[in-house]
C-alpha cells in the first residue's frame, strides 16, 4: 500500500490483536491491497488513534495487531450542531459527508415547512448516512464521530434545544460580527432552511428563541452549500 489506510473500528481498541471484517475487510484486503506487515490507523470514534500491523489479510477478514497509540484528543469546544433540512437524497448525503469535515459533532434532520414532504428518513437511510459519516471522518482524520438524528419539526427542536442557535439567513450579520456573540463552551446549532428558505413562522421561532441570524456571502446558497459553510465559519470562530 502507498499510504497508511485509516479504518473505524466500532469497537473499544487498546493493544493486542483486533479482527476486521465485512466492507471493511473486503476494501483492505481487495482495494488497498493489504499485506501482512502493512501499517494500519484504526479509530473507535472516541478521541484516540491506534497504530496497528496487517497480519492476515483475505477478503472477508483481516487480522490485526494494535501496537500502540498514535495520537488522541480531548473532545472539541463548542459541540457543534449542524441541523439540515430534507432535501433530495443525494444533496443531503454530500450535506453530511462535507459537515462532516467541517466538524459537525451532531448532525440532525430537520423537517421544515419548504423542505421535502414525506420524506422522513428510513431506518436503512439513517444507515446510510452514518456510513458516509464514517468515510468521510477516515479520510479527514477526525478523531470523534458525528452522531446522525432524525430531529423532527423544528419547532420541536428549538423547544428542546439549551445553548445557542446561529441560522443561515442572508439578510444576517457577517462573520465578524458573529464572532464574539459565539460562546467557547457548551452547544452551538447551526440551523439551515431548505431552498424556499425560512417560512415566516419559522423564522418567527428562530427569533423568539434567540437566534442568530448569519450570512455566509452575498449569494444565495443552495441549501447543502450554506449548512456547509455555516459549520465552517461557526467552528473556526468559536473554536
Amino acid at each position: 500500500m502507498g499510504h497508511i489506510p485509516r479504518v473505524y473500528v466500532a469497537a473499544k481498541l487498546g493493544p493486542g490483536p483486533v479482527a476486521l471484517t465485512g466492507e471493511t475487510a473486503s476494501r483492505l484486503a481487495t482495494v488497498l491491497r493489504a499485506r501482512p506487515g502493512d501499517e494500519l490507523r484504526l479509530f473507535g470514534g472516541e478521541g484516540h488513534e491506534w497504530q496497528a500491523v496487517v497480519r492476515a489479510a483475505e477478503r472477508g477478514r483481516v487480522l490485526a495487531e494494535v501496537t500502540g497509540m498514535a495520537r488522541q484528543e480531548p473532545p472539541p469546544e463548542p459541540v457543534v450542531e449542524a441541523w439540515l433540512p430534507i432535501i433530495r437524497a443525494q444533496r443531503l448525503e454530500w450535506a453530511v459527508e462535507k459537515c462532516t469535515e467541517a466538524g459537525a459533532d451532531i448532525i440532525r434532520l430537520a423537517a421544515m415547512e419548504f423542505g421535502q414532504r414525506g420524506a422522513e428518513p428510513s431506518e436503512a437511510k439513517l444507515e446510510r448516512l452514518e456510513r458516509i459519516a464514517i468515510e468521510a471522518s477516515e479520510q479527514c482524520e477526525r478523531l470523534y464521530l458525528p452522531v446522525i438524528e432524525p430531529g423532527g419539526s423544528l419547532e420541536r427542536l428549538l423547544g428542546g434545544f439549551r445553548g445557542a442557535v446561529v441560522a443561515m439567513e442572508r439578510e444576517g450579520m457577517g462573520p465578524a460580527e458573529l464572532a464574539p456573540l459565539l460562546p467557547a463552551q457548551g452547544r452551538v446549532a447551526v440551523v439551515c432552511g431548505p431552498e424556499g428558505g425560512f417560512s415566516q413562522r419559522e423564522l418567527d421561532l428562530l427569533r423568539r428563541k434567540g437566534a442568530l441570524f448569519l450570512r455566509a456571502g452575498p449569494n444565495i446558497l443552495r441549501a447543502e452549500t450554506a449548512a456547509v459553510a455555516g459549520v465552517v465559519l461557526v467552528r473556526a470562530l468559536a473554536g
